[in-house]
């Protein structure tokens, strides 16, 4: 199956959005519940829970949507900065395995659409590496930012991160800070100064904000417990596998990895201060993660790669299993 996105052709794209479907038909024809979002969300996350409230079959294709683009722009992302020397659809491919790991996260929830403007940001992150010019991508990863955090507040805490990432890519400076500061701080004015206008601001601060807080711990439901303790794993193989990730790259090739894994640090930050303790935010790790664990696939043998993939793809499946057959 892997070699179907062993290609960077123009149609992989098409190869993800299918992928992704088939992971989703145990939701789309009711084999698994995967409940809506209960958690606050900001304004942008709330206007997009409200709009499809009620609309079973909008909910369940939204996130197949939402996780191809983020497939796609993941696999933009590595190919413009030389994150790799093989050009596959894998970082996108993984993106998606660790979306469809855990059960609740098929729902629709704003940190999915959060996650595609963060890679956005990336992208021109990523245009800081010897630009003579980077006031324009400096301000446009803050305002992807910013707009991502109408989506997912807590996505604010990435802010530092980004910061480390402009003395890893260049020099850093007051001016660059501020520059980075202006775009995210242009995109809320702006919103809320509309709200201003429209007699709305004091809903939208508290729609905002509050979802802001300190995570409380919560059980973990049975069904969830194997795609959790599996995310996990990944994770702390994902950390390991830096040396052998940036061994033979550029410059600027280890420089981008280094700053997928300083945001895979602070999304793990954010949950803490994520409010609600529900499980479907800890997606918000899985666009840095997939793009690592690609990467990391990438260097595998062929026969290794086929294999940890299937192990991956049962893992997945595993609700659907145990639902229908239990």
């Amino acid at each position: 199956m892997l070699s179907l996105f062993r290609t960077n052709q123009a149609s992989a794209g098409l190869f993800l959005f299918l992928y992704a479907l088939i992971l989703q038909l145990p939701v789309i024809f009711g084999w698994v519940e995967a409940a809506p979002a209960l958690a606050q969300s900001g304004v942008g996350g709330t206007w997009l829970m409200q709009w499809t409230k009620g609309q079973f079959y909008l909910s369940a294709l939204l996130p197949v949507l939402f996780v191809t683009i983020q497939g796609i722009i993941a696999n933009v992302l590595v190919t413009r900065h030389r994150m790799s020397r093989k050009i596959t659809q894998f970082p996108g491919l993984f993106i998606i395995l660790c979306w469809a790991i855990v059960p609740s996260f098929r729902a629709l929830h704003p940190v999915q659409l959060a996650n595609i403007l963060l890679l956005l940001a990336l992208l021109s992150m990523g245009r800081l590496y010897k630009n003579e010019e980077p006031a324009v991508p400096l301000f446009n990863a803050g305002a992807w930012l910013g707009v991502a955090a109408l989506f997912s507040p807590t996505y604010l805490v990435l802010l530092p991160a980004f910061i480390i990432g402009i003395g890893i890519l260049r020099r850093i400076t007051f001016k660059s800070i501020f520059q980075l500061l202006t775009g995210t701080a242009v995109i809320l004015s702006l919103v809320f100064s509309y709200a201003y206008i429209t007699g709305a601001l004091p809903a939208a601060l508290s729609i905002q904000f509050s979802a802001l807080g300190w995570w409380q711990s919560t059980s973990f439901p049975s069904l969830q417990l194997p795609g959790l303790i599996t995310l996990a794993v990944l994770l702390l193989l994902s950390i390991v596998a830096y040396g052998i990730i940036v061994r033979l790259l550029n410059i600027e090739g280890k420089k981008n990895v280094g700053i997928q894994y300083w945001m895979l640090l602070f999304l793990l930050l954010s949950i803490l201060v994520s409010g609600a303790s529900e499980i479907p935010y800890f997606q918000a790790i899985t666009a840095p993660l997939g793009v690592v664990l690609g990467l990391r696939f990438i260097l595998l043998s062929d026969g290794k790669a086929e294999f940890y993939h299937l192990v991956l793809f049962t893992v997945a499946m595993s609700a659907t299993i145990w639902t229908v057959f239990s």
